[in-house]
């Protein structure tokens, strides 16, 4: 929300963290988090000093929305077996491990396919 909200700025304008918690009805000390994380993967720029603030590190079509989640939740896996090096004592029984990984590598297309540019698309037309 808050990379869309600065996005909506005007040239030059910067978005301060306690504008956005206090728009978004967000404790700042959790967006202040956010905003820095984001910040360290570049996804914005933040400017020091009394008139400082954020603004986007680059456009919302260069934002993939799987990095934004990356970065503020760690690797996106929907179960614990689809990471790297997890022992499941099931796994010589389990019965559904290929569906699951079939969608574990379907989410990740589509997540990692989705541009927060493209989100500005669906809300233009309306999409749940």
């Amino acid at each position: 929300m808050s990379l869309l909200h600065i996005a909506d700025l005007t040239e030059g304008e910067l978005a301060t963290s306690r504008e956005i918690a206090d728009f978004y009805h967000i404790p700042p000390e959790i967006l202040g988090k956010v905003l820095q994380v984001l910040s360290k993967e570049n996804m914005l720029i933040s400017i020091k000093g009394v008139k400082g603030g954020y603004k986007l590190g680059r456009p919302l079509d260069d934002i993939v929305f799987g990095n934004v989640i990356e970065a503020l939740e760690g690797p996106i896996h929907i179960t614990p077996c689809t990471c790297k090096n997890y022992v499941c004592e099931q796994e010589p029984q389990c019965n559904i491990k290929e569906p699951v990984f079939h969608f574990q590598d379907q989410l990740l297309k589509f997540i990692y396919g989705l541009s927060l540019g493209s989100f500005r698309t669906m809300q233009d037309a309306g999409a749940p």
